[in-house]
């Protein structure tokens, strides 16, 4: 199996037992389960960059619209509180 099948397949498991635990634990903010979801892939990311530098530059984009995904939702809380 190829570095990015593995890469894939491990971090397509981690949604699934991250998304699970958060069910368990009654947690319904889509917030919670998104910022969890991005830390997930980051780390993923971060482990599997450092064998291929070229997973991480093609998937750069990816990485900024989910960051630009995060920085929205963090404004809307903020604002949500404030108003």
């Amino acid at each position: 199996m190829r570095l990015v099948e593995r890469y894939v397949l491990s971090y397509a498991l981690a949604i699934v037992v991250s998304g699970l635990l958060l069910m368990v634990m009654s947690i319904r903010e889509i917030e919670i389960y998104y910022a969890v979801y991005l830390i997930e892939f980051l780390v993923s990311l971060e482990l599997v960059a450092s064998f291929r530098r070229s997973l991480g530059r093609n998937l750069r984009p990816i990485i900024i619209v989910f960051l630009f995904g995060f920085a929205y939702t963090v404004v809307q809380r903020i604002l949500q509180i404030l108003g």
